[in-house]
């Protein structure tokens, strides 16, 4: 059996940008940032509703995946999207794994708010298989949720802006 050579299949280049505010509280005025376990600032959350994952943040898609003879299986991300030459589910899997990581952290979202945020992402990238990929996230998100935060070692924090 092989391993990954790296711990994670995506590393984020540059800061990503996406507004929840229709799924945020409606009393949400403040920003909020997200620490991961190393003190390092992986999610701000901004009083217009703007969620910012911040460049370096490093995710492995759409889970789950596992490694044989250095060929990766499990779950597709898609085809390259032809606006943005990434998997049509990368920037849906970043969002939904970033959010999904500070769950236990006070965001002010729950599981199936950021279930939804992630058919959106999808929808918005015309990912096909879209309803199958929210089926699942909704039916086996709690799961995999434990299985990042092992594979994590997380104990995230929520800092004011």
């Amino acid at each position: 059996m092989s391993q990954f050579a790296v711990k994670w299949v995506f590393k984020l280049d540059a800061d990503y940008v996406y507004n929840l505010r229709r799924h945020l509280p409606a009393d949400w005025n403040s920003g909020a940032a997200f620490l991961d376990s190393k003190g390092h600032k992986r999610l701000e959350i901004h009083p217009n509703g703007d969620a910012r994952v911040l460049a370096g943040y490093a995710w492995d898609g759409c889970t789950p995946k596992f490694s044989v003879f250095d060929i990766v299986f499990g779950t597709p991300d898609g085809i390259p999207n032809e606006r943005t030459g990434k998997p049509k589910a990368y920037y849906a899997s970043l969002l939904h794994d970033v959010l999904y990581q500070f769950l236990d952290a006070q965001l002010p979202l729950k599981r199936a708010q950021i279930d939804l945020v992630f058919l959106e992402i999808l929808a918005r990238d015309s990912f096909a298989p879209r309803r199958v990929y929210y089926q699942a996230v909704r039916w086996f998100g709690w799961l995999f949720r434990y299985f990042t935060r092992w594979k994590r070692s997380y104990a995230g924090t929520r800092v004011s802006l």
